[in-house]
């Protein structure tokens, strides 16, 4: 079975929708292109979140030529951005995008776009390389810090039998961690992805996914967890829309 190109599979990890009905055919059967996606999805929710946390540093010049390389791209081109500017604007943070309803969010999916990263294939490249780099950052040990939050997840009426629990832990720096835990396996082809939603659930945050049993994510300096202060794990198909799928598995309100 031929593989969906290495660079539409990037593109739909950034973001990107998917239109091609050969690709989406594809991925509905390779399990192989999709654990790639979700494995890129992983890198770019680290280097989101981490935007604004920690100062991105060029790579050397051989990076780039290392990508131009594998692209395929002429020799004197070079790119347009730095590597750290690139992955700034792929990743970039933006505001909660409001919902009406997580309930009714499905049906409004098409409508709805938390992120639009409309990202030639070479800044697309740039960006997975820095967050590469930001991931093994985040990788190493770390100052555990003072817990400061705690939440049960109970189980949405979809997912009886789910389980969760949450804590926030503020470190020595200042920096605050979201601690996970979820007992409860999804289908193939659907990730398991973590938020924080206003009490209302007009407003929400993507902090990435969670890919094990239990998962720690960093709070951007910006968000108010008295205003965010439920922690929601969703299941979210792999087509490539990074809007919530309205399909909560659990979901809980931190003592906050």
């Amino acid at each position: 079975m031929e593989h969906t190109d290495p660079d539409a599979l990037a593109l739909v990890a950034l973001g990107e929708p998917l239109t091609d009905p050969r690709v989406i055919d594809h991925l509905a059967q390779c399990a192989s292109c999709r654990l790639e996606i979700e494995a890129l999805r992983s890198t770019v929710s680290v280097a989101r979140s981490s935007i604004g946390e920690a100062e991105l540093q060029a790579p050397p010049a051989r990076i780039w030529q290392s990508v131009r390389a594998e692209l395929g791209l002429s020799a004197d081109l070079e790119p347009p951005v730095s590597a750290a500017r690139a992955s700034e604007l792929a990743v970039t943070q933006v505001s909660p995008s409001p919902v009406a309803s997580l309930d009714t969010a499905r049906a409004r999916r098409s409508g709805i776009r938390r992120l639009i990263v409309p990202v030639a294939a070479s800044a697309a490249a740039a960006a997975l390389v820095a967050g590469g780099v930001l991931w093994w950052g985040a990788a190493a040990p770390r100052d555990a810090g003072q817990l400061i939050a705690s939440a049960r997840l109970d189980a949405l009426p979809d997912w009886p039998a789910a389980t969760g629990q949450a804590t926030v832990a503020e470190r020595a720096d200042g920096e605050r961690v979201v601690q996970v835990s979820l007992d409860a396996e999804v289908g193939e082809g659907v990730v398991r992805e973590v938020w924080l939603l206003t009490d209302d659930a007009e407003g929400l945050i993507s902090l990435g996914l969670l890919t094990g049993r239990s998962g720690e994510f960093l709070v951007p300096a910006t968000v108010d967890l008295a205003e965010f202060s439920l922690v929601d794990i969703s299941a979210e198909p792999l087509d490539g829309d990074p809007t919530h799928s309205g399909d909560s598995i659990v979901r809980g309100a931190l003592d906050v």
